[in-house]
């Protein structure tokens, strides 16, 4: 019975379930799109994508002089997708993701090979950003494992190793989640070692109801 009922009802379970090294994820179908899940909150192409449609149109809705674009945390690729299917980027694209079986889930359900001028590093994103010597436009940071932050990400350090991969006009989007009180104290910690780092341009959003969105600019 239980065969049968996932037969005909495939919408309500996942196509796939998997424990990386790193998270347990879900490729779940929603109203005809695949999204994909960690045990907590959505990874790719669901909530989190309609966070980042949000976020580049409030901070960042002309993209006509930004030619290359690091993404920390790929994840399956939603962000790269809003930028070349939704906001016609035409740059490079170079996405950190830490976790092999992402991107291998990315390749298999949301069309990873149609991103164009793109190229991937399976890396932890503090030590790409320590080796780079390459700037960046654009940066933007997703840096979850499930629905927590490693905390190195959240430190004077990383965000000053970062900052100092933005071009001369350089942008930043940071997300983090706001959605519990535990969260908004840490939010509130985070905000004031994001400011300190970038004092000249920065400021924050809350996002989607539960996404608080930090964006810097050199």
């Amino acid at each position: 019975m239980p065969g049968l009922i996932h037969k005909l009802f495939p919408s309500f379970f996942p196509a796939e379930r998997i424990n990386t090294p790193f998270n347990y994820l879900e490729v779940n179908k929603l109203d005809g799109q695949w999204l994909l899940d960690s045990k907590h909150v959505n990874y790719s192409f669901g909530t989190l994508h309609r966070v980042f449609q949000e976020a580049l149109n409030t901070f960042i809705p002309d993209l006509s002089e930004i030619k290359e674009v690091l993404i920390l945390g790929f994840g399956a690729g939603s962000v790269a997708h809003i930028l070349q299917k939704e906001k016609n980027y035409q740059g490079n694209i170079t996405g950190v993701e830490i976790d092999q079986q992402v991107i291998k889930l990315a390749k298999k359900y949301f069309h990873l090979e149609e991103i164009q001028h793109l190229k991937i590093h399976i890396q932890d994103a503090e030590e790409f950003a320590k080796d780079s010597q390459q700037q960046f436009d654009l940066i933007i940071i997703d840096l979850f494992t499930d629905h927590l932050i490693p905390e190195k990400f959240e430190t004077e350090a990383f965000l000053s190793t970062v900052n100092s991969l933005l071009s001369s006009k350089g942008k930043l989007l940071y997300n983090r989640m706001n959605n519990t009180s535990s969260n908004q104290v840490k939010t509130e910690a985070f905000s004031k070692t994001f400011h300190q780092v970038f004092k000249n341009n920065s400021e924050e959003k809350t996002i989607q109801l539960r996404n608080k969105i930090f964006f810097a600019q050199k």
